[in-house]
C-alpha cells in the first residue's frame, strides 16, 4: 500500500476529513481530471488543486465562484490542460450542486457503468479533458467513479453508498491492459470503451459483486514483475 502514498487518491481522501461528501467528489473529480502522466507529477499537480481550493475545502471553493478569475484563461494548468478548463470544469460543478446535495444524486438511477459515465459526460459537457461520449475508454472517470463507490477501506474512498460496485467499469491503466493481454483476459487490441466492457465482464467471472477489485490484481502482478 506504501505505493497509493504518492497517488492521487491521497488527495482525494484528505477530503474526508472534512465529512462533506462534496468536498470528496469535486476533490475526485479534479484528480481524476489531472490523472495522466508522469505520476510523480500527477501527484504534485492534485496537490497544487487541493491548496488552490480553499486548502482542501474545495466545496467552499467552487460556491465561492473564486474559479471564474480564470475564465477563458489559457495559462498552462497541467500539461495540455488550462486554467480555463478548469474554470469550466468548476463551472459545472457549480451548476450540479445549485440543484442537488450530491453528484451520487443525478446517478443513482443509471442501470449500468456506461449509463454512469454518459452521465457524468454530460453534466461535465464542454470541459476540456473530459470525454465528449464513450468510444474511448474513459479510464479517468472509470476510475472517479471506482475511487467514490468502492469501500475497501484502504485505497477507495466509498463515499458513494447507494451505487452497487458491480456496477463498475474496469479503469484501463497502462499496466491492466498489458498483463490482461498477456494472461489472455483481454483480446481487444484497441483500448477503448469496448475493451473496458470486454475485460470488466472477464474480471465480473472473477468477483462478480465487485470486478474492478481484479484492477489491483492486475495492477499489483505488473509492478511486482
Amino acid at each position: 500500500m506504501d505505493y497509493f502514498a504518492g497517488d492521487p487518491v491521497e488527495v482525494v481522501r484528505r477530503c474526508i476529513n472534512t465529512g462533506d461528501v462534496r468536498d470528496v467528489e469535486i476533490m475526485g473529480m479534479v484528480c481524476s481530471w489531472l490523472a495522466f502522466g508522469n505520476r510523480e507529477q500527477i501527484h504534485k499537480k492534485c496537490d497544487f488543486a487541493y491548496r488552490l481550493m480553499n486548502d482542501g475545502h474545495p466545496y467552499e471553493y467552487v460556491v465561492s465562484e473564486k474559479w471564474r478569475e480564470y475564465a477563458g484563461s489559457k495559462e498552462c494548468f497541467y500539461r495540455m490542460r488550462r486554467f480555463g478548463d478548469f474554470h469550466d470544469l468548476c463551472e459545472r460543478l457549480s451548476t450540479l450542486y445549485a440543484k442537488y446535495d450530491s453528484m451520487e444524486d443525478v446517478l443513482i438511477e443509471c442501470k449500468s457503468g456506461v449509463e454512469i459515465i454518459e452521465r457524468i459526460e454530460e453534466i461535465m459537457h464542454h470541459v476540456g479533458g473530459i470525454p465528449k461520449d464513450t468510444k474511448s475508454a474513459c479510464k479517468r472517470l472509470a476510475l472517479f467513479v471506482r475511487w467514490m463507490v468502492r469501500r475497501d477501506g484502504k485505497v477507495d474512498l466509498g463515499v458513494w453508498r447507494r451505487i452497487s460496485p458491480s456496477l463498475l467499469l474496469m479503469p484501463l491503466d497502462v499496466h491492466v491492459v498489458k498483463v490482461a493481454h498477456k494472461e489472455g483476459l483481454l483480446k481487444r487490441s484497441n483500448v477503448d470503451m469496448k475493451a473496458c466492457i470486454e475485460l470488466t465482464e472477464r474480471c465480473r467471472e472473477e468477483s462478480f459483486d465487485d470486478p474492478t477489485v481484479m484492477d489491483y490484481v492486475l495492477f499489483a502482478k505488473d509492478i511486482s514483475e
